[in-house]
């Protein structure tokens, strides 16, 4: 497959992955971020809904908090790694949660890339990663190892996330990101992967899956790191 095939394909899938790290960045449907800006200690005792939601969220550092604006780009970096990491890295390690067309497809292989896809996104945008044609050169380089020229297409427009029904459009926005990965599955080969021990532990029922979702977070940390030593090695992109 040729870098202006691959360049295409990681074009679509930005477009399908930015309205997801928008929703989970910037979504405050009970409008408590505010309360999480100048609490004092006493604030911590929740008085009513919307004080304990406050503090669940500050306590967890959610982007739009208090906690949040206080980090270093560093650690709103690693934040999306140990936060979301989990959460996406349970998609490949338990991919019957996203339903029969997982018994078609090589799941854990698709949504493996694709969960790294998103993390590797939202790490560079807290490093000022956001021009598409650098996201494109940061995808190729971190899973496949390419040194791709996202110049070379125009950007494909968002795939905006409808309001109705949010979750569920989430979950079918990533299984379209994994379904464009999956043209190129004999380069996902190259993307961070889990320890030969661990794969090789995935075939053993019962201990299987946490040794997927063992694996696909190890596989995770790699990406992240792969991240950041590009970012550095770009400067020019930031």
């Amino acid at each position: 497959m040729s870098d202006e095939q691959i360049v295409s394909i990681l074009n679509r899938s930005v477009a399908i992955a930015d309205p997801i790290l928008d929703i989970i960045a910037h979504s405050d449907p009970l409008q408590v971020k505010p309360r999480t800006f100048g609490r004092q200690w006493w604030d911590v005792i929740p008085t009513r809904f919307g004080d304990l939601t406050a503090t669940a969220l500050s306590a967890a550092a959610w982007p739009g908090t208090g906690s949040w604006e206080k980090l270093s780009s560093t650690d709103r970096a690693a934040w999306w790694v140990h936060r979301i990491g989990p959460v996406t890295s349970a998609a490949p390690a338990f991919p019957g949660m996203f339903g029969a067309w997982t018994k078609k497809l090589p799941a854990s292989t698709v949504l493996g890339a694709a969960s790294q896809a998103l993390v590797v996104l939202a790490i560079g945008r807290e490093y000022g990663i956001v021009d598409r044609n650098d996201e494109i050169d940061l995808l190729g380089a971190v899973l496949f190892g390419r040194d791709l020229d996202g110049a070379k297409v125009k950007a494909v427009e968002r795939q905006e996330i409808p309001d109705a029904d949010r979750k569920t459009a989430v979950v079918t926005a990533l299984r379209e990101i994994g379904v464009a990965l999956l043209r190129i599955d004999k380069e996902l080969g190259a993307r961070p992967q889990s320890p030969t021990l661990l794969a090789h532990l995935t075939w053993i029922p019962v201990i299987g899956a946490a040794a997927s979702y063992l694996g696909e977070q190890i596989a995770l940390r790699k990406a992240a790191d792969a991240t950041r030593a590009w970012i550095v090695a770009h400067r020019e992109a930031v």
